[in-house]
C-alpha cells in the first residue's frame, strides 16, 4: 500500500513505489455511491504490453475500476498510480492523466454533426495542441488502421454501429495513449458488428498496446488476454491465465458465473 505524505502526496509520485514495468498499480481501492459500496479494496498491477480482462456479473464493479483510473469517478480511499504518478495525490492535472488514457464506452459518444475524421482531430487540436494538417494527418492514419479509409468524410448517421465504434477508438488512440481502457466495447452492438471491432482490439493486442477490457465476449478473453480477472460483489475473486480461469477455476463463484455464459 502506497503510504501518503502530509502533502497529499504518493511515495509513488517520486517513483519509489512502482517498478518500471508496470504501467497501472492499484492499491486498496473503495469506492462507494452513497450506502453502496461497489468496491471492496481492490488490489491490482497491470504491466506494459499486458492485456487484462476483467469479467463479472452484472454489478460486480468491473466498470467502476476503469473509471477511477481514468478519474471519471473519484475513489472513496485507496490510490492509483499511473505512468509512475499517483494520480489520487492532490494538485494532479486531470486532463493531462486523461490524455494519455484511452478510453472507449458501450456507447460511441461522437459529435453527429462532425466527420468521422473531424471527430478524431477534434481532442488533438483542443486537447494536445496539434495543428490541424497534422490533427488530420494523424485522423487519416488512425481511420485507416481501423479499417475505415474509405468512411473518413461520413457522419456518424451514416455509418453502423461497428463503424462509428471503430471512429470512437481511432479517436482515442490518435491521443497517443500509454494504456487503452475498453467498457464493454461491443455491448450495444448487433452481434455481426461484434467481430470488427473486437478485431481492432485484437490488432491493438498484437502490437503490443496495454489494455484494460471489460467484456462479456468470452472468446475474445480466450484468444487475448495475458491475465483473466473474475470480479464479484466489489472484489476480485479470482485471477489468472485464460487457462486457468476457463478450464480450471478455482473458486465456486467463478466456477457458477463460467457454467451460466458458456
Amino acid at each position: 500500500m502506497f503510504e501518503k505524505t502530509k502533502s497529499g502526496a504518493s511515495q509513488a509520485k517520486a517513483g519509489l513505489a512502482v517498478p518500471e514495468d508496470v504501467a497501472v498499480s492499484i492499491r486498496d481501492l473503495h469506492k462507494s455511491f452513497g450506502d453502496n459500496v461497489v468496491l471492496r479494496g481492490i488490489d491490482l498491477d497491470v504491466h506494459r504490453g499486458e492485456v487484462v480482462v476483467v469479467l463479472g456479473p452484472s454489478g460486480s464493479g468491473k466498470s467502476t475500476i476503469l473509471r477511477c483510473v481514468n478519474l471519471l469517478e473519484t475513489p472513496t480511499s485507496g490510490s492509483i498510480v499511473f505512468e509512475g504518478v499517483d494520480i489520487t495525490g492532490r494538485g494532479v492535472d486531470i486532463n493531462k492523466v486523461r490524455a494519455k488514457l484511452g478510453m472507449v464506452f458501450q456507447q460511441f459518444n461522437l459529435f453527429p454533426h462532425l466527420t468521422a475524421k473531424k471527430n478524431v482531430m477534434i481532442a488533438q487540436q483542443k486537447v494536445l495542441k496539434r495543428s490541424r494538417e497534422e490533427a488530420e494527418r494523424i485522423a487519416v492514419e488512425e481511420l485507416t488502421k481501423v479499417g475505415l479509409a474509405d468512411r473518413v468524410d461520413y457522419l456518424p448517421a451514416q455509418l453502423s454501429g461497428g463503424q462509428q465504434q471503430r471512429v470512437a477508438i481511432a479517436r482515442a488512440l490518435a491521443m497517443n495513449p500509454q494504456v487503452m481502457l475498453f467498457d464493454e466495447a461491443t455491448s450495444a452492438l448487433d452481434p455481426e458488428l461484434v467481430r470488427d471491432v473486437l478485431g481492432v482490439m485484437r490488432d491493438l493486442a498484437r502490437e503490443g498496446m496495454t489494455m484494460i477490457v471489460v467484456t462479456h465476449e468470452m472468446q475474445f478473453a480466450r484468444d487475448v488476454a495475458d491475465r483473466v480477472i473474475f470480479m464479484d460483489g466489489g472484489v476480485i475473486v479470482e485471477q489468472g491465465t485464460p487457462e486457468q480461469v476457463f478450464d480450471h477455476p478455482q473458486s465456486e463463484r467463478t466456477k457458477d458465473f463460467l457454467g451460466h455464459i458458456s
